[in-house]
C-alpha cells in the first residue's frame, strides 16, 4: 500500500450501524481497536427471520500490513465457504479504506475489493466489488 497505517486509524469503523439492503434489514457491528485487531459482525434479516450472518476482523499483522478476513454463516450456523475470505488493505485516505482480495481468484459470489466509508461519521457506506463484475453493490448504513 505504500505507506503504512495503524489499526488506530479505521477506529471511525467502530459502532452499530443498520439499513436496508438484499430485500431486509441489515446490522454491522464493530468494536474499538485492541490487541492490533477490531472485531465485527453483520447480520441480515429477511421477512423477520435471520438468513446471515459475518464475522468479521480487521487485524494488523506483525508485518505491519492490515488484513480484513471474514467468514460467512447462514441459519444453523452453516458455514458458506471452506476456509475464511482474506482482504489487504489496499488505499486509506481519510475516511476512506479498500480492501482487495489476496486469493489470486476469489469464490463464487465474494468480493474482488470493497470500500468502507464514513464521510460524515453518522453513516458507513460499503461499496462491494463483485467477482461476478457487473454493477458494485453498495449498502449505505446509520449509526444506531
Amino acid at each position: 500500500m505504500g505507506q503504512a497505517i495503524d489499526l488506530e486509524e479505521l477506529a471511525w469503523i467502530a459502532g452499530h450501524w443498520g439499513g436496508d439492503a438484499f430485500g431486509g434489514q441489515i446490522e454491522e457491528a464493530w468494536f474499538s481497536p485492541a490487541g492490533r485487531s477490531m472485531s465485527g459482525s453483520f447480520r441480515l434479516v429477511r421477512d423477520g427471520l435471520a438468513v446471515m450472518y459475518e464475522l468479521l476482523l480487521l487485524e494488523q499483522d506483525d508485518d505491519g500490513e492490515i488484513y480484513y478476513r471474514f467468514k460467512h454463516v447462514g441459519r444453523g450456523w452453516v458455514p458458506w465457504e471452506e476456509t475464511r475470505l482474506e482482504y489487504r488493505l489496499a488505499a486509506f485516505e481519510g475516511r476512506k479504506a479498500t480492501f482487495r482480495s489476496t486469493a489470486e481468484t476469489p469464490p463464487p459470489n465474494a468480493p474482488w475489493w470493497f470500500t468502507y466509508e464514513s464521510p460524515t461519521g453518522s453513516e458507513l457506506i460499503v461499496t462491494i466489488h463483485g467477482s461476478a463484475g457487473g454493477d458494485p453493490v453498495v449498502l449505505s448504513m446509520t449509526r444506531r
